[in-house]
């Protein structure tokens, strides 16, 4: 697409002049205007090349010269270390990073809650992935309130926008991909749904030190087998190949 194409069809950038409070020159710290972000409303299927890129998750740090900074993350998708004072660290990223993972193959979120107060995100948590570690689990407010001592839902509990009770792997048959294996889009005899869940549930492990590492997941099944072969595909499709 040309540029001329470009805005033909979503219309030309709206650019914004950047200016400092003290009214010095913004250069070379900040570039000289902003755009807003273009927001075309069109089916995904009618885009063309769609990519899915995540930009910024609010904030950065230098993990040797921050060993626990602030996280300005969303909680919906803040890791549980963050709601219970624990250290953060680089392991952080690889959960927020999981939470979206699912959210962009789902269309929906994870963590399936009306209100975001931080009780019903770490209850979702719990709902999605089980009890807790014991040193959150014994300081957190639920009191039996609506967790059994086992980390299952109390049948009887009752709370407005309570979600039904449902472990990962459920979630990823309600992802909307078809909820048999005959409907399923997901590769199920040849392990692609199952390469899913063992990548997520490295991504959004309670504990810091059970999530894989970057190069851990980069060297997993599901992206050495499912998701790196889907990516080159795209890209050879992109430059114009014909492939099977």
């Amino acid at each position: 697409m040309t540029t001329a194409e470009l805005y033909d069809r979503y219309g030309k950038p709206y650019e914004v002049r950047v200016s400092r409070v003290d009214g010095k020159a913004p250069e070379p710290h900040a570039p000289p205007y902003a755009i807003y972000p273009m927001t075309p409303s069109l089916p995904a299927h009618k885009a063309f090349d769609p990519e899915i890129v995540i930009s910024d998750y609010g904030a950065s740090f230098v993990a040797s010269q921050t060993p626990s900074p602030t996280l300005y993350t969303p909680a919906l998708y803040a890791p549980p270390e963050g709601f219970f004072a624990d250290p953060i660290t680089p392991a952080a990223d690889i959960w927020t990073l999981g939470v979206n993972l699912y959210e962009v193959l789902g269309k929906r979120s994870l963590f399936d809650i009306w209100a975001r107060d931080k009780y019903d995100i770490i209850a979702e948590m719990v709902n999605t992935l089980g009890v807790l570690p014991a040193r959150w689990w014994d300081s957190w407010a639920n009191d039996g309130e609506s967790f059994e001592p086992n980390g299952e839902r109390l049948s009887d509990f009752r709370r407005t926008g309570t979600p039904p009770f449902r472990r990962l792997h459920q979630r990823l048959w309600d992802m909307g991909r078809g909820e048999t294996p005959e409907t399923c889009q997901w590769n199920i005899a040849g392990g692609e749904l199952q390469a899913l869940e063992n990548f997520l549930r490295g991504m959004i492990a309670f504990e810091p030190i059970d999530r894989l590492t970057a190069e851990q997941l980069m060297a997993s099944e599901y992206m050495i087998k499912w998701a790196l072969p889907a990516w080159e595909r795209q890209m050879r499709r992109k430059e114009g190949l014909k492939i099977r």
